[in-house]
């Protein structure tokens, strides 16, 4: 596959070598989905596709890698459950690129250590994180009840709705899961919902 970005003979090699095939194939739908949203939000394209290729970068690591490469880079935890593997490989992954392909654009660097949970960061814009987020989950390992609604949202240009029901829905999936949700997932939903004034309806899926 021919990819649209100026550092394609660097990145892929190295995601080869750290990332099972099944998670490679996700990054690179990540990136074709983000690459097609960019238009439809005025995001610079290449940017919205270094950050959809490179977001799970350290996806496949063990945790105690990650852990060790959150204490390399000073990664800083304000909640316990940012230490979970689930949360934890974005803002590793997001240090990982800096240091290992020498990414230093803070926007794509923010959007890939955010993308875990609703996250702020310095230069976050939040456009394009969620942006980065409705890709992730559109592009899913496996098919999961609610793409089809999901997906007609986003590709409308109603990202704020799109962004409560990923919250809503990640929630569900997480406690269902029994991984304790992150505090920012909740605070989102209750905001966006209070703001959009939905009812129960608004998250019925298909």
């Amino acid at each position: 596959m021919s990819l649209d970005l100026p550092a394609e003979d660097r990145y892929l090699p190295l995601l080869q070598r750290v990332l099972t095939p099944p998670r490679l194939e996700h990054s690179l739908g990540v990136m074709e989905v983000i690459g097609e949203l960019a238009g439809i939000y005025g995001l610079d394209r290449v940017q919205a596709m270094t950050a959809g290729l490179l977001h799970d970068a350290a996806k496949d690591l063990q945790p105690e890698q990650m852990l060790a490469l959150a204490r390399e880079g000073g990664i800083q935890f304000s909640h316990p459950c940012e230490r979970l593997p689930v949360y934890l490989h974005a803002p590793v992954g997001a240090y990982w690129v800096s240091r290992e392909l020498g990414i230093t654009d803070v926007l794509v660097l923010d959007a890939i250590a955010t993308h875990s949970y609703v996250g702020d960061g310095p230069g976050l814009d939040r456009t394009f994180a969620w942006c980065l987020r409705s890709a992730d989950i559109l592009v899913p390992m496996h098919k999961w009840h609610g793409m089809k609604k999901l997906k007609s949202v986003v590709y409308a240009g109603r990202l704020e709705e799109a962004a409560l029901l990923q919250c809503h829905w990640l929630i569900e999936y997480l406690q269902g899961l029994s991984v304790p949700v992150h505090p920012n997932f909740v605070q989102c939903s209750e905001l966006l919902a209070s703001k959009l004034g939905v009812d129960e309806s608004f998250f019925v899926r298909w």
